[in-house]
């Protein structure tokens, strides 16, 4: 039996206890930006640019609550499915990505936060950036190079180093067999006959 074939398929959801952990924090930095924004209106020493930023950062935290408290209510499905064949992340698309059209896979680290990617080839690329989300990804791609599939582990039941392993030893197992260069270019070739 082979390895492709013992691997199992996986599907990988949303990790409820790191989205509680991320709700805690923007729920938490919502609450000290109101209060930090209110209590300093009331002040004669603060100008009115950091209470402009406090009312900046309720707002901005105060979405980013709301965005943890909505996929903590809906969050009961997997996003992410690895197979033999692919993979699919909900997030971006409905679509598989075959691991034969996968050329590469490499972590990725932005500001302390880890991605995998997958750079596949430019067709396949092409579908993954037609919704507004994905496109905003697809300026973080001009910074790998084009042609990359962003994968962000973030909140999900498994970390990024995790996810990279399990990405390659799928990606092993799922390409195509190539042909072995160093045994064509072992083989001399026959000496013409005169």
């Amino acid at each position: 039996m082979s390895e492709s074939q013992t691997l199992p398929n996986l599907a990988i959801g949303y990790s409820r206890t790191r989205l509680l952990t991320l709700f805690g924090g923007s729920l938490l930095l919502t609450l000290l930006c109101s209060l930090l924004a209110f209590s300093w209106q009331e002040g004669n020493d603060i100008t009115k640019f950091l209470v402009a930023i406090c009312y900046v950062g309720a707002v901005f935290f105060g979405l980013a609550t709301c965005r943890m408290l909505w996929r903590l209510v809906t969050a009961r499905q997997p996003v992410l499915f690895i197979s033999r064949v692919g993979i699919r992340d909900t997030r971006l698309a409905g679509e598989t990505i075959a691991w034969s059209a996968v050329r590469k896979i490499f972590p990725w680290e932005q500001r302390a936060q880890k991605f995998v990617v997958l750079k596949v080839d430019p067709l396949i690329a092409q579908r993954f950036s037609r919704g507004f989300a994905t496109q905003a990804l697809t300026l973080l791609n001009k910074a790998l190079g084009t042609d990359s599939v962003i994968v962000n582990a973030g909140g999900l039941t498994v970390d990024t180093e995790t996810l990279l392993e399990t990405c390659k030893q799928y990606w092993g197992a799922g390409r195509p067999a190539q042909a072995d260069d160093t045994v064509a270019a072992a083989e001399t070739a026959p000496d013409p006959v005169s």
